[in-house]
């Protein structure tokens, strides 16, 4: 009777999740001022941990099967387009992918440790998630001219070692941004002192008045004077290109990150939104693609100890019975 009472409030609380992932997203696209997908994030990890807690605790495939096409093609409800519903069945084929692979991994557990096994569902559920909220996004902000669009945190792009990869291809000084705290100024001497400081005062070392070197003093200050003018040119720099007046100890992540969103935000100017750019909408959704799988993968590290600390209270309450049983194993002597 527990066990019923648990399926099938699992199923409803997965529709009514599903519902509000939906929607909140919907809102984060459409509503001007809204919170910066604080909201959408909060609910699509709800997703995560309620169909995660299906895919663990109901054996119906059936029933599974039936949760996850309900609960994806409640995103229909906000964008009516014969595209948008492909893409949902292929989302639906890969979250299909990751309940087998958490179910097979079960299987082949000889105790339970559910961190380890909802990670073995976890790129295809992730990567299913990402691709039907970058579909409902394209979709909708294409059709009302992209009136709206998410603000991206860089840090957690770097986050995904793929994404990583690819832009420090495209431009090694990204490397930079990995230290966290990183500061502008520390950026910039870094950037120069080798060639620049270095390179001068040598050449310094070299001149002579009066058949006299240079008093160390006097050097000393000459390259005080010639790094605060390097730190100064440099903060400029930096400064004009995220529209602020920088004082150097500002993070350099921090700078980055509203440099990208200015870049974005000056592309997709109002003026667009009644032009008809199609090209824009892509752009964003493969963006928007990038960042949910970034912070997909990272969110999920936290999310599978909450869904094994809530597995543990269903067990504690007896809820769920955990039993052992004897098997046959394959061993290598």
């Amino acid at each position: 009777m527990r066990k019923n009472i648990l399926k099938f409030s699992l199923l409803f609380l997965s529709f009514a999740v599903a519902f509000f992932a939906w929607f909140s997203l919907n809102n984060a696209i459409l509503i001007p001022n809204s919170s910066v997908w604080l909201v959408p994030m909060i609910w699509f990890s709800l997703f995560y941990i309620v169909y995660s807690l299906e895919f663990i605790l109901i054996s119906e495939k059936l029933l599974i099967n039936l949760s996850i096409a309900l609960g994806i093609f409640l995103s229909l409800i906000f964008v009516h387009i014969i595209w948008h519903f492909l893409f949902l069945l292929l989302a639906i084929g890969l979250f299909v992918i990751s309940f087998k692979q958490i179910k097979n991994d079960l299987g082949q557990n000889v105790k339970l440790y559910l961190p380890k096994t909802l990670r073995m569902g976890k790129v295809s559920f992730i990567f299913a998630l990402a691709l039907v909220i970058s579909s409902q996004y394209y979709f909708q902000a294409k059709a009302v001219g992209l009136l709206k669009f998410p603000v991206f945190d860089v840090g957690v792009i770097l986050e995904n070692s793929l994404v990583r990869n690819i832009l420090y291809k495209l431009n090694p000084d990204l490397q930079k941004i990995n230290d966290k705290n990183l500061t502008v100024d520390q950026m910039i001497l870094q950037n120069y002192q080798a060639s620049q400081i270095l390179g001068e005062k040598s050449e310094l070392l070299s001149v002579t008045q009066g058949n006299q070197a240079i008093l160390s003093v006097d050097l000393q200050k000459i390259e005080e004077l010639q790094k605060q003018k390097i730190l100064e040119a440099g903060r400029a720099q930096l400064g004009k290109m995220a529209n602020r007046t920088l004082t150097g100890s500002e993070k350099v992540m921090d700078v980055f990150t509203i440099i990208v969103n200015q870049k974005i935000q000056s592309l997709i100017s109002p003026d667009y939104a009644y032009k008809n750019f199609p090209v824009i909408p892509i752009y964003m959704a493969i963006i928007l693609f990038l960042t949910v799988l970034s912070l997909g993968a990272f969110l999920s590290r936290i999310l599978v100890h909450l869904i094994n600390f809530i597995f543990w209270i269903l067990i504690l309450t007896k809820i769920v019975e955990i039993k052992k049983v004897p098997v046959e194993m394959e061993v290598i002597k």
